[in-house]
């Protein structure tokens, strides 16, 4: 891993862990968030894993999708829908 790809790393989990607080505010099942990518190729492959205890409504989605870019914008990133994965886990 590069100098450049540890600081893009930290200040991705740093934006993440931001939304991640900002996402409990707005979704009550929100449990907690993860993400996944190739950092040498983080506009093309990163993907947010968001965990719930129930199914979100399509307005909770786009809610976390919007909080989610909000927070990626600093990277100069942007999620698209495709790339929000929703996964319900059991109490």
């Amino acid at each position: 891993m590069t100098k450049t790809e540890k600081k893009t790393e930290q200040l991705l989990i740093k934006q993440l862990t931001n939304a991640c607080e900002e996402l409990k505010l707005h979704i009550d099942s929100f449990e907690y968030l993860t993400h996944h990518g190739q950092l040498s190729k983080l506009k093309q492959t990163l993907k947010v894993e968001v965990f719930c205890t129930a199914t979100c409504s399509g307005q909770q989605l786009k809610k976390a999708l919007s909080v989610i870019n909000t927070e990626l914008k600093t990277l100069q990133l942007t999620l698209k829908p495709h790339d929000l994965i929703m996964t319900v886990i059991a109490d």
